[in-house]
């Protein structure tokens, strides 16, 4: 049986919560943090859980717990996930991975010297789509790959609270949501390493007088754009903001010079994949999907099956860590008002 800690007692740790319940023939919930203490006892009492803390130091001692779950804000992802690591527990940690690169990269330092699983809840990963365009891009179906974009309009989506304070988030729209679509490119590309990002970050709705937030606290970002320039010639244009005056709209699409992949994850069709030359371009979209599913439930039983079966990381974190070498690269770019070159840490 694998002993489970949830590290933050707020809304994403029901989730987390009822996936391991969901799977009680394989793990089992030992204890429950959280800053807040009277949350964690809550949170403990609701699913059954003997140990509550304020501490999550304290929960780390306790022999029992195998792995953790880190739900806090961005800003408190690393330092827990860091300590639980080098006390020998597993750990899956929500996105964003981190509030900055350092801190990410510092996370995957520490998995990489306890060998242990660090593992970030992307469940976009695991959208039958995304398997299925993965597959068909491996197959070399796409030739090389010059072109890609990752959009995120939301029209109405500013959510308030610990989001939308530097602070606690880190950033805004581009690391709540963006990271959905920015990482999914970057898996189905396999990785290539950013060179130098030109973007530009904005507040454009947050001092806004009604909406259902607090505007003095409002300090991220609420919209962006950005061009990213990998090794190999590849571009990238990512997008995101979570109030924009257009229809909602996400996308990824990747284009190279024998045919492309679109994931369209809220829309019908939501996958289309071609392969072909100039003239014989034709549509490959499979009518039967690989067997996936986004929701947490499903992430929570892959974190699990690694455990239990001893195999590296379902999402690792040193290529994961590219999407906050990408974000600080904006961030920068945007103070900046110039492209801004990305460096990438030696051990990748």
């Amino acid at each position: 049986m694998i002993g489970i800690g949830i590290i933050g007692a707020g809304g994403i740790s029901r989730a987390h919560a009822n996936g391991y319940m969901q799977l009680s023939d394989l793990a089992e919930i030992v204890a429950v943090a959280d800053i807040d203490y009277d949350r964690a006892r809550s949170a403990a009492n609701q699913w059954g859980v003997k140990h509550a803390f304020s501490d999550y130091q304290q929960m780390l001692k306790l022999d029992q717990i195998d792995a953790i779950s880190v739900c806090t804000y961005t800003k408190a992802h690393s330092q827990p996930s860091i300590d639980a690591l080098h006390a020998g527990k597993h750990v899956l940690v929500e996105k964003p991975m981190a509030a900055t690169a350092d801190e990410a990269i510092q996370m995957a330092k520490a998995s990489s010297q306890s060998n242990k699983i660090l593992m970030v809840g992307m469940k976009w990963r695991f959208m039958p789509e995304v398997l299925a365009a993965k597959a068909f891009i491996d197959n070399s179906k796409l030739g090389d790959i010059y072109y890609a974009e990752a959009i995120g309009w939301q029209h109405r989506g500013i959510p308030g609270r610990t989001f939308i304070q530097k602070e606690t988030a880190g950033g805004g729209a581009f690391m709540d949501n963006g990271v959905y679509t920015l990482d999914t490119v970057l898996y189905l590309m396999n990785h290539p390493k950013p060179v130098s990002v030109a973007g530009s970050s904005a507040n454009i709705f947050g001092h806004s007088t009604d909406g259902n937030w607090d505007p003095d606290q409002f300090n991220v970002e609420d919209f962006g754009t950005a061009l990213v320039r990998f090794e190999g010639g590849i571009t990238l244009f990512f997008a995101h903001s979570w109030a924009i005056n257009f229809r909602e709209q996400w996308q990824m699409r990747i284009a190279g010079n024998r045919g492309s992949a679109e994931i369209y994850p809220f829309s019908n069709p939501k996958l289309r994949l071609m392969h072909g030359g100039y003239n014989d371009l034709t549509e490959f979209t499979p009518a039967d999907l690989p067997e996936g599913s986004i929701d947490i439930n499903y992430e929570i039983k892959q974190f699990v099956n690694a455990i239990e079966n001893e195999l590296s990381s379902p999402i690792p974190a040193d290529t994961f860590l590219y999407t906050n070498l990408i974000f600080d690269a904006i961030y920068q770019s945007t103070d900046l008002g110039r492209e801004v070159k990305v460096d990438i840490p030696d051990f990748l």
